[in-house]
């Protein structure tokens, strides 16, 4: 089994200069195998000073990460799942299922990971999971002020991946979870 860390849409520091604190202490006690950042880190240094030591991460380029280096999508396997990550940038509307439902068709994969929106959301649709840990920092859409933050946990192992959401309103973090499977080549809630 795999313990995934999802994050991203920092924006550190022109919009915000932190993580939550229960964030940062849970993120340095969970021994994480992997970390998936959505982009929108804005400076390549944010994770360092802005999050505990983290894991082997992929990171793929926001559309404010303009002195990346990052691709702009990233092709993962773990486990018995084929992820796509991507930022978000290329959605028409901004967070297109559909859309990123035909991406992920074409390349023969199972679950997105995608940010951009600073929404969290989980979604099955069309035999596809599609993952959107929110804003880990809370950071607005450019406007001033913060709002909830969020992130995702992934525990994926060679059938299951068990998806649990942390968000919070900066008073208290919530969790939920929710569990898939792979069957005949789809994924379908557990």
């Amino acid at each position: 089994m795999k313990r995934v860390l999802v994050f991203g849409d920092l924006h550190i520091p022109t919009r915000r200069d932190s993580i939550p604190a229960d964030f940062y202490e849970h993120i340095q006690t969970t021994n994480y195998d992997l970390a998936l950042v959505t982009g929108d880190l804005v400076h390549p240094q944010a994770l360092d000073r802005a999050l505990p030591k983290l894991p082997p991460v992929h990171i793929v380029k926001g559309n404010m990460d303009m002195r990346s280096n990052s691709p702009f999508h990233e092709e993962i396997q773990i486990e018995n799942f084929g992820f796509l990550l991507l930022h978000g940038t290329q959605l028409r509307p901004r967070g297109n299922i559909s859309q990123l439902w035909e991406i992920l068709r074409d390349l023969h994969l199972d679950v997105a990971v995608h940010g951009h929106t600073h929404k969290h959301d989980i979604q099955l649709y069309n035999g596809r999971l599609f993952l959107n840990p929110g804003t880990i920092t809370g950071a607005t859409g450019g406007w001033p002020g913060r709002d909830d933050a969020s992130f995702l946990e992934l525990k994926v192992d060679s059938a299951t991946i068990k998806v649990t959401l942390f968000l919070t309103d900066w008073q208290v973090v919530k969790k939920s979870e929710l569990s898939f499977q792979k069957q005949n080549g789809e994924i379908v809630q557990a």
